[in-house]
């Protein structure tokens, strides 16, 4: 008896499922110091951080990018850079939500992507990764993904990053962004913790 129950036990681990592990600091916005992780780089706008959650928490909140400038095609973006191994294949996704103004036709894109960097500080050699782009989809909190990428061979760091465009002067942007993750191709990906069911499907074989 005791045999079979350690042969179950090892068929148990072996096939459990390995899930991915978020490589971001502060991706969903609910660390104590509200930005906490990530760097901010623009000239006519401003990070902030909003009470409002994807989720509705009490306890956390998300990302905001506030433009208000009187140029077109203003650009600003939030960053973080993680280690990575090389060879390895990664992901990014994203929640983002532009909330709807009746005073502002909210003419703009969010490009959501992360590029490798040889250094293990994002600096020096670089090679860009996947990069999705999508127009407002307003007052509602929508899901970006970029597809799946292997690190190159020598490659120690990737920066990870989300930006806002305002294509037209004058007409501000408040995009917010929020459960931000990074992580490694799995054998069990279930997506349930971002809201999401991108990895299921209803189809028999």
């Amino acid at each position: 008896m005791a045999r079979l129950t350690i042969a179950v036990s090892i068929v148990l681990i072996i096939t459990s499922p390995v899930f991915a592990q978020n490589l971001l600091i502060n991706p969903g916005f609910d660390n104590a110091d509200q930005l906490d992780g990530w760097t901010c780089a623009t000239l006519n706008g401003q990070c902030s951080w909003s009470a409002q959650d994807r989720l509705d928490a009490p306890d956390s909140g998300s990302l905001q990018h506030d433009m208000a400038v009187s140029s077109n095609n203003t650009y600003m973006w939030s960053s973080q850079c993680v280690l990575i191994e090389a060879g390895q294949e990664y992901v990014a996704s994203a929640w983002y939500y532009w909330p709807d103004d009746p005073d502002v036709s909210q003419q703009g894109t969010t490009r959501f992507s992360f590029w490798f960097y040889e250094s293990a500080g994002c600096m020096g050699t670089s090679m860009a990764g996947p990069t999705e782009t999508l127009d407002p989809v307003l007052d509602t909190w929508t899901h970006v993904q970029t597809e799946f990428t292997a690190a190159p061979t020598g490659f120690q760091s990737a920066l990870v990053f989300i930006g806002t465009w305002q294509n037209v002067a004058d007409e501000p942007v408040r995009a917010r962004l929020d459960d931000l993750d990074f992580s490694t191709t799995t054998l069990f990906r279930d997506d349930f913790e971002s809201g999401g069911t991108g990895a299921w499907t209803t189809t028999f074989p």
